[in-house]
């Protein structure tokens, strides 16, 4: 099994990370947990920190297969739209994405045209399923608790976590937002 490269990106303002994982360069890649920049005073976006990651998939010669969410975020905007549009690839999220786009469109009003269908992403992801980067294999694994679509992605010996465990000295996910579950998180982890 071959093992990945992987870039990594740091978004100081929403400690989030974002990963660039590719198999050699000039090769293929997939982009995860990418942020886009949002100032609350202002309500304005940028793509400050999109816009480093399209210069090392440029840089490298890399051709973007997919742009995973590890879930629907509470604390930073995707950028996914964004990086699609420049460099192509599709994006996905976990299946249980509906269950969450369902919580949201009642605790957020959303319009009445707004579908929790999942159909605003372009692949649904389904626990234990395999996807190809390249030469790499990813396996999807479902880890419900932090919302009911987290899902965490498994290349060689490496697992992306997104927010269902944060660096030691932090711990495991908040469970308090709607749809969240202690429970299940623990059985996730």
């Amino acid at each position: 099994m071959q093992t990945p490269l992987i870039h990594p990106f740091w978004d100081k303002t929403t400690s989030t990370f974002c990963y660039v994982v590719y198999d050699k360069e000039g090769g293929n890649a997939a982009v995860i947990d990418s942020v886009l920049d949002y100032d609350p005073k202002s309500g304005r976006t940028s793509t400050l920190h999109a816009d480093e990651v399209i210069e090392f998939i440029n840089y490298n010669r890399l051709t973007v297969e997919w742009i995973l969410e590890t879930h629907a975020h509470a604390d930073h905007l995707s950028a996914a739209s964004y990086l699609k549009s420049r460099l192509g690839g599709k994006i996905a999220i976990g299946e249980n994405i509906k269950a969450v786009q369902k919580i949201f469109k009642q605790v957020f009003n959303l319009e009445k045209a707004f579908l929790p269908d999942g159909s605003q992403f372009d692949y649904l992801l389904k626990d234990g399923e395999k996807i190809t980067i390249g030469e790499l294999e990813l396996e999807v694994i479902s880890v419900p608790g932090h919302t009911p679509a987290d899902m965490a992605y498994k290349i060689a010996d490496t697992i992306f976590v997104g927010d269902s465990l944060f660096m030691p000295d932090v711990g495991s996910a908040r469970c308090d937002f709607p749809g969240g579950s202690a429970a299940m998180l623990w059985d996730s982890i």
